[in-house]
């Protein structure tokens, strides 16, 4: 893919820069008994809980609280329960982040991401560390769910990143792995690009 007017990539997280375990999670919660079934876009009936820790409505006690209520497993600690929450995070391959270190010189970089408070304290610590640099500083900015309080693919969540970020749209790629978030972000005037599996290294480099 030609980049030919882009000033500004921004990168969808889980399923584009760092792979996801949707079958290990999902095995990891059912062995505490909490039985999820349609993952990541539902989770049958947890999904409220889930979109509001996305969305930063109820922070991490209160989500591990009402899983436990709603599960009707009293005794699941909140540790077990960040455990099979976390468990869906896999590993950023290395031909990633030396992508990302490229791209970084030529063009302003970029997070989009629906994701929620305990899965990114997660990722901040762990995941985006590379050969001893911290690499979220190597986006611009990094618009987060659980911070703006709006979701991917709502039209809000496109237009914030535009005015916060203070960049137009049709300079702009926007990498994501699910279509409807694409779709919606071509409906606002952003280039997009389709990617799983990391494959966005290959489409643009």
């Amino acid at each position: 893919m030609k980049l030919n007017g882009i000033k500004n990539i921004i990168f969808d997280f889980g399923g584009v820069i760092c792979d996801l375990h949707a079958d290990r999670c999902l095995d990891s919660f059912a062995q505490l008994g909490c039985k999820l079934s349609l993952f990541p876009t539902q989770y049958s009936q947890f999904d409220g809980i889930f979109k509001l820790i996305d969305r930063g409505e109820i922070n991490n006690e209160q989500f591990c609280e009402a899983l436990r209520r709603e599960s009707g497993k009293p005794g699941i600690s909140d540790e077990e329960i960040r455990q099979a929450w976390l468990s869906v995070l896999g590993e950023i391959p290395e031909e990633r982040f030396e992508a990302l270190d490229i791209l970084r010189q030529k063009y302003n970089l970029y997070i989009l991401s629906n994701t929620n408070e305990m899965h990114w304290q997660y990722i901040s610590q762990k995941s985006m560390q590379y050969r001893g640099q911290d690499t979220t500083k190597w986006f611009k900015e990094m618009f987060l769910s659980h911070k703006l309080h709006l979701e991917k693919p709502e039209p809000e969540i496109y237009k914030a990143v535009l005015d916060i970020a203070k960049i137009k749209a049709e300079e702009s790629l926007f990498i994501d792995d699910n279509i409807p978030n694409l779709e919606a972000a071509a409906a606002m005037g952003f280039n997009t690009l389709h990617s799983t599996g990391g494959d966005w290294v290959s489409k643009i480099m």
